[in-house]
């Protein structure tokens, strides 16, 4: 009997913090609304600065699950600018970053490095070109993209105005952005074995040597960013590595969101390889940067046999835990905010209607053709 019980609380503790993260968006929303119906009445300056503080908040609570929760630990590897990036005080710059793209877990790791950017973190800048079909997702696709992130079509016609718009708002809005961009398209996985001789196939065309641990790169994302936002500092190339894809038979494939935060601790690590390149030196004519986006991946192949072939902890820099006093307040705050409808009937009726507004929040992103 007593075993049983574990094996089934043991069995729950990946919904704890899925619940909490999910759960949490009603509240997020609601903020969010309030936000958006003050700001016809309030400076676009103030109404962004409230909207930075409360999207900040969230993505605490998202590093208190990821990183306090989880127990990681965070290796960073690279010798042009990685570690000047996680210590550098001051005004953040503002940056695309280009990464690999192999779990649902990825898009956290600009949001480690923005906790550890600036003098207070630098967490509310990320912002995401995402695939347009999670503007469907309810409450969450609405908000994102008042938040700045673009969302863009995989398949179909390439509809540019919606694109073009975002890309301008981040360029004017109060800096600092950091822009991620996945330019395989897709997560790359050791089961998806079609897709990696349709990109080595591509790369064969062109007398390239195949990959195996990353996929040929598109860079029209990142030719429409470059080419729309003049205040670009730098690109910051990211390259993760999961430690569980070291254990046997699980090379390719990367961790969960429930295996990464609720996993066994043994191989929890995650390997990030950072490299800082100047504006100045990123070829910006669209054969130039084609060659060079598929020059950068070229180079991430290398580093991945790599930590495959050698020990991944050699030559890198074990970055200390993001603090408590960091993100538990926001954590609590979340946490209260999710009691609160049980003794509130106003709270209550306020978070059914937002939960409610969920179809009308996704047809005012068509009616606006944000998608």
């Amino acid at each position: 009997m007593l075993i049983s019980l574990t094996l089934a609380v043991d069995a729950l503790r990946p919904i704890v913090p899925c619940s909490l993260l999910s759960l949490s968006m009603v509240p997020f929303a609601s903020c969010a609304i309030v936000i958006g119906g003050v700001s016809w009445v309030v400076p676009r300056h103030v109404a962004q600065k409230l909207d930075n503080i409360l999207y900040k908040s969230y993505m605490r609570l998202c590093l208190f699950v990821f990183e306090n929760l989880s127990g990681v630990n965070i290796y960073l590897h690279g010798i042009n600018g990685g570690e000047e990036v996680c210590k550098m005080k001051g005004t953040p710059e503002n940056v695309v970053m280009v990464s690999n793209h192999q779990s649902n877990v990825d898009w956290i790791i600009p949001v480690m490095l923005a906790a550890r950017h600036g003098d207070n973190g630098n967490e509310q800048a990320f912002r995401v070109m995402v695939k347009n079909s999670i503007h469907l997702v309810p409450m969450f696709g609405w908000y994102i993209f008042q938040h700045g992130y673009i969302y863009v079509r995989r398949f179909g016609e390439f509809i540019g105005a919606p694109v073009l718009r975002q890309l301008k708002w981040l360029n004017e809005s109060i800096p600092p952005y950091w822009l991620l961009i996945f330019p395989e398209g897709t997560r790359l996985s050791a089961k998806k074995k079609k897709l990696v001789e349709s990109s080595n196939q591509f790369l064969g065309k062109s007398g390239r040597q195949p990959m195996q641990n990353v996929l040929c790169p598109r860079s029209g994302g990142l030719q429409l960013a470059l080419d729309n936002l003049s205040t670009l500092d730098a690109i910051y190339d990211v390259t993760v590595m999961y430690g569980q894809m070291r254990m046997s038979g699980r090379r390719g494939l990367a961790p969960g969101m429930f295996d990464f935060c609720c996993g066994a601790q043994t191989f929890k690590q995650l390997h990030i390889h950072l490299e800082r390149i100047p504006i100045g030196e990123v070829p910006t004519e669209k054969l130039e940067l084609r060659n060079w986006t598929i020059e950068r991946f070229a180079q991430k192949e290398r580093i991945i046999d790599e930590f495959y072939s050698e020990n991944p902890s050699t030559g890198s820099v074990l970055l200390p835990c993001v603090p408590i006093s960091q993100t538990l307040p926001s954590t609590l705050f979340f946490t209260a905010a999710l009691l609160a409808p049980f003794f509130s009937p106003v709270i209550r009726r306020v978070y059914l209607l937002t939960i409610a507004s969920s179809p009308l929040l996704i047809a005012w992103l068509h009616i606006r053709k944000c998608v």
